[in-house]
């Protein structure tokens, strides 16, 4: 996972708005830090219109992963991440901080839950 915390939406799941949700949202600590979720190449970091601070992260094969709401960006355009590589951290003021995680392939979204476990059994063995 990008962020310790409690994914409190699942991807498919409706949004605030009704809407299916593209992504997964984790809920984690004020101030947590935010680490790349597999290794890749940063493609865009900053400000995106009323989303705060974002970064997308190419990953090769077509895919890339999109995290938002982000206080702080820890990296540039262009600059190579391994899995776990800290990125950035959550905004710390507030009572949560909620990481919006999205996993593309050919700019089509796919649920990152199953790319996210997988990973994380080969990690732990």
């Amino acid at each position: 996972m990008p962020v310790v915390g409690k994914v409190t939406r699942r991807y498919g799941e409706n949004d605030e708005y009704g809407a299916a949700s593209k992504g997964i949202v984790i809920e984690a600590r004020p101030g947590g830090q935010v680490v790349a979720p597999f290794d890749g190449r940063i493609e865009f970091a900053g400000p995106f219109r009323g989303y705060g601070q974002i970064l997308i992260i190419e990953h090769g094969d077509g895919y890339h992963s999109l995290l938002a709401g982000l206080e702080r960006i820890d990296g540039e355009v262009g600059q190579w991440l391994v899995a776990g590589e800290p990125v950035g951290v959550m905004p710390s003021d507030g009572p949560g901080a909620a990481l919006y995680l999205e996993l593309r392939r050919h700019e089509q979204p796919i649920n990152p839950l199953p790319w996210l476990a997988t990973r994380d059994d080969k990690v732990s063995g």
